[in-house]
């Protein structure tokens, strides 16, 4: 009789350690979804999350919020895009390119600058009442001269969390997007006579920092192109066929 008492009570503790375990490893992930090759953000796209049946949609700014568990897969839709998976492999926030389908769009769309995006969503932002990117000086906390309700509006509200989360991406866009006007393909084909199918390869293994460009002349890229597809050549795997 007490053999059987302690199996049942073995179970219950196992079910419920299950269904507490569950339970934790669902939390919200935040995501962003791009245009590939541009820092526009793709409104009301469409995010499942394959495993547990639910779904949101990107806001003005291409954000998400979706529960997920790890190892849980995220499907990205939007009209006129390449649908992509994206697996969870931990809490970090998610960024998704997807690839246009219509040509057009596409010119259309990289006519735009990445510093002219921002301008127009920190525009958005201001008539919401966001003036600091989400980052209120302590400064309008003062008694005098000082503005505590923009303070945390700004630090408190949803808008103002957005605003931080928006700064987050647009920073490491705008940094790309300054790398890659300088070392692109065309440059790199005019440098050195390198095959197309090696160009994203290469761009990959000695794409530069964005403090070393900064203080790069012409001179400066063009020998660093050439040093480096020269040690690219060099270091590449010898065909055995």
């Amino acid at each position: 009789m007490k053999e059987g008492k302690v199996r049942f009570w073995v179970l219950c503790y196992f079910l419920l350690l299950s269904v507490i375990t569950v339970a934790q490893v669902s939390k919200p992930l935040i995501g962003v979804v791009f245009r590939k090759g541009t820092s526009v953000r793709i409104y009301n796209a469409t995010v499942y999350n394959l495993n547990k049946g639910i779904s949101v949609s990107t806001d003005h700014f291409g954000l998400f919020t979706i529960m997920s568990s790890i190892g849980d897969t995220l499907s990205i839709e939007a009209e006129g895009y390449i649908g992509q998976k994206v697996g969870v492999r931990n809490y970090s926030d998610v960024m998704v390119y997807l690839v246009g389908t219509n040509v057009l769009a596409e010119v259309k769309v990289t006519g735009i600058s990445p510093k002219q995006n921002l301008k127009e969503v920190e525009e958005e932002f201001r008539k919401k009442g966001i003036y600091y990117k989400g980052k209120p000086p302590l400064a309008l906390l003062l008694p005098f001269g000082g503005s505590p309700l923009t303070f945390f509006h700004e630090l408190l509200s949803k808008d103002g969390k957005r605003a931080r989360r928006f700064h987050k991406y647009a920073e490491a866009e705008l940094e790309y997007y300054e790398i890659a006007r300088r070392f692109n393909d065309n440059t790199i084909k005019k440098t050195v006579n390198i095959k197309e199918e090696e160009l994203e390869e290469f761009k990959k293994l000695y794409w530069p920092s964005a403090d070393l460009v900064k203080g790069w002349n012409d001179f400066d890229l063009f020998n660093y192109i050439k040093r480096s597809y020269k040690d690219f050549t060099e270091n590449k795997p010898k065909s055995t066929s």
